[in-house]
């Protein structure tokens, strides 16, 4: 009997996806005559997006913890703190002679030793050999600055994706990090702080990108297969450090290079690399940027080459590197490439600042420093004393953002097929969602799961059916007929970048379709209780549309995560989990607080997917709190 109430079995026949064009959402920056105020506008509108900041008046503290000298060149690992609390490791590489020496920032990109990796070392030792101070940082989860020490690891998928429920983005605290790489270089004696350059690859390459757009002492930039379009992010995949949630509200990519105008930058492009880093895209940026740099009568430092390669700072990108730096920091040579000194890589074990397993606490990790965070968020939530139930919610539907315009805009019934009614929903923003329903005398219930309908449990669906209920089971965007194809990182990643990248979350378009939803039944329908059932995300986004909507009188989440407070690094919960900023405004148990419809909690689980208690405590604290008069600050 179980077959009868598979959706495999009341198909929706599947419906052609109306592929968005990237280029609607936005169009190439806008570049007025007062260039300096559009300037300083985009500067402080990205800060603000980035969740970040940079302290000028942060004491530059920094340790030499040991030095060597290899290839003629002296090796120095340091460690300096970046902001309050945050410690980085970095190599330093000094050439011989006492200077003053132009400095050179050099990023690293995805590779899990960070700066210890051969590639990195290339441009330190080759730099050096060529008169330059060089200083290698660790990014923040990469290298050094891994969850375990010693133990290298992916800094991306959730663990970074963690960040942004704090309201800080990995490309924030990458920008500080380096900007204070910056200031260890103009603390050197040995270097001319008005001759500073930068360079990197891949993730470097796109971190090159933001510091010589947001710091103005970068004289010189070489950010090498970066540069694309943030609209080629869309549908293509992307760390998460390259993700800046509402960058595309505000510019493209070729306002970023536009930012670093009047200054030098060369933009080094593989012929073979993947589309979002792919000539093309390169190109539509770099042109978008031109008219700039042409204003500030600069054009002639704004420059690319394209390199018979694909995705790699090949040995010939390193030359041109080193010719463009030679023009441009040192007015040497006609910006040409020179070929690279001679040398030899240390082994990485050699190189590390610290034996494994011996790093200090205020060097933190990426891990712990979200945990911190998230710490700090829930101390000041769990120690209010009241708040006003009205201006919290309001204040949440500003944080997750979901389409309160959204709606039905044309319903189509299909023939029905073993007793279940199949609908398909064409949305007013051209997404089809297909909703299948067994009709009954009592209440409705709704099933979502995160994994698609094809994973909602069938003993449930018949256990809702044979009560008498009526039983609605949906695809939600990006599930099954409707994801995209393929998702090649992990479930949900491309799409979660795309909203992300247009200033919303799959969890706020989840919300917003399961309210449309619910009206629709609740008007097919007439049945005074309408029960949300989900599974794991699609349980939260069910419990956050039953503030929205009055239609919702219960909610049954199950396998839910209790708290967006990171635990550990964890794939239970993924890509369509976060919300960028809920924990500065509160946390799941509030949500519930707040929720008019009964919530009810089976098989919850801590943010990691541990099994947990239902956070009965922590719902009644803040609904006791919401009785009271006064302001949630």
């Amino acid at each position: 009997m179980k077959e009868n109430f598979s959706l495999a079995n009341a198909p929706v026949p599947a419906v052609w996806r109306k592929k968005e064009l990237a280029g609607r959402f936005t169009v190439l920056t806008n570049f007025p005559e007062d260039w300096e105020s559009c300037k300083t506008k985009l500067r402080r509108d990205l800060w603000k997006l980035m969740g970040t900041r940079y302290l000028k008046t942060l004491p530059l503290e920094s340790e030499v913890l040991n030095t060597r000298v290899h290839c003629g060149i002296t090796v120095k690992n340091v460690i300096y703190q970046t902001r309050p609390g945050i410690w980085t490791t970095a190599t330093l590489y000094l050439p011989e002679g006492k200077g003053p020496f132009p400095g050179v920032v050099n990023m690293h990109g995805h590779w899990l030793q960070g700066r210890l990796a051969a590639r990195v070392q290339s441009r330190g030792f080759a730099l050096a050999k060529m008169g330059y101070v060089v200083i290698s940082p660790d990014t923040f989860g990469l290298g050094e600055r891994s969850t375990v020490h010693g133990e290298f690891e992916y800094h991306g998928r959730t663990l970074g994706l963690n960040l942004f429920n704090t309201g800080e983005t990995l490309m924030g605290c990458q920008l500080v990090d380096n900007m204070r790489a910056v200031d260890m270089l103009c603390a050197l004696p040995c270097v001319d702080k008005k001759r500073i350059g930068a360079t990197g690859a891949s993730g470097g390459g796109n971190q090159t990108m933001y510091l010589a757009a947001m710091d103005d002492r970068i004289k010189a930039a070489v950010p090498v297969c970066s540069v694309g379009s943030y609209s080629s992010y869309l549908y293509e995949p992307n760390c998460v450090c390259e993700t800046l949630p509402g960058g595309l509200k505000i510019t493209e990519m070729a306002g970023i290079l536009a930012l670093a105008a009047p200054r030098a930058m060369m933009i080094c492009t593989g012929l073979y690399d993947v589309k979002t880093f792919s000539p093309q895209e390169m190109l539509n940026s770099y042109d978008a940027a031109l008219p700039v740099y042409k204003k500030l009568n600069a054009q002639d430092k704004f420059t690319y080459r394209i390199f018979n390669h694909g995705h790699a700072y090949s040995p010939e990108a390193r030359e041109a590197m080193l010719g463009f730096f030679e023009l441009h920091l040192k007015g040497k040579g006609t910006g040409q490439p020179v070929p690279e000194p001679f040398y030899t890589p240390l082994p990485e074990k050699d190189l590390m600042a610290f034996a494994p397993g011996s790093r200090p606490e205020k060097v933190c990790s990426l891990a712990q420093h979200i945990r911190n965070k998230c710490e700090g968020y829930l101390k000041e939530h769990y120690t209010r004393e009241w708040f006003d139930p009205k201006m919290t919610l309001d204040s949440f539907s500003d944080v997750l953002k979901p389409d309160k315009t959204l709606r039905i805009s044309h319903a189509t019934e299909l023939l029905p097929e073993n007793g279940w009614r199949r609908f398909q929903l064409e949305l007013s923003n051209k997404e089809i969602l297909p909703l299948v329903v067994y009709p009954g005398k009592k209440g409705i219930v709704l099933f979502s799961h995160v994994n698609g309908s094809e994973k909602i449990p069938a003993e449930e669906i018949e256990k809702a059916v044979n009560a008498g209920f009526t039983v609605a089971l949906t695809n939600l965007s990006a599930q099954e007929e409707n994801a995209l194809n393929p998702e090649r990182v992990m479930v949900y990643h491309q799409t979660s970048r795309r909203h992300l990248w247009l200033g919303r979350s799959l969890m706020a378009e989840w919300t917003a379709e399961l309210c449309v939803i619910s009206i629709f039944l609740s008007r097919l329908y007439e049945r005074e209780k309408l029960t949300l059932h989900g599974w794991r995300e699609t349980a939260v986004a069910s419990l956050f549309a039953s503030l929205f909507t009055a239609k919702i009188t219960c909610v049954r989440m199950q396998e839910a995560f209790v708290t967006a407070a990171f635990k550990q690094k964890s794939d239970f919960f993924g890509m369509a989990s976060v919300v960028p900023g809920i924990l500065k405004w509160g946390d799941i148990p509030l949500a519930a607080a707040l929720s008019p419809a009964q919530v009810e909690w089976i098989e919850p689980r801590d943010s990691d997917g541990t099994p947990v208690d239902v956070p009965a405590k922590e719902v009644a604290y803040f609904k006791e709190r919401s009785t009271l008069k006064g302001i949630y600050r």
